[in-house]
């Protein structure tokens, strides 16, 4: 995703403002707003600050955006967790078995060096 694409995003997801509400809180025209939301011009560091503070998020925000809709959370109460909630955010089936795969290989271990630890002690 580029970064007027964020913008918009943002800007109509999140905080509901319209092109041109964002245009007159930056001083420029509505057709100057949409070219940077169509990609079609070029952004300053400067301008990047301004619309940061109009939408109330820090400048790494905007470069970062994720649209929130891909959050997903995935409960596992089964027998052997005992009692823990094991969250993913936005992963696809497969990432979440290899998540789950890659704990009980950590879990295995970790048993594996606590035995290992008290035959040493004793």
């Amino acid at each position: 995703m580029k970064i007027g694409d964020n913008i918009r995003e943002i800007r109509e997801k999140e905080k509901k403002l319209k092109k041109e509400d964002v245009a007159k809180a930056l001083g420029i025209s509505s057709k100057a707003y949409s070219n940077i939301e169509n990609n079609t011009a070029d952004i300053t560091l400067t301008r990047l600050y301004e619309l940061a503070e109009i939408f109330g998020v820090a400048p790494e925000y905007i470069l970062n955006y994720q649209d929130k809709s891909t959050f997903t959370n995935h409960f596992h109460n089964h027998e052997g967790n005992q009692g823990i909630n094991i969250m993913y955010q936005g992963c696809t089936s497969d990432q979440i078995k290899n998540i789950e795969e890659q704990i009980k290989k950590n879990k295995a271990e970790a048993s594996r060096l606590q035995e290992n630890t008290k035959v040493k002690q004793n």
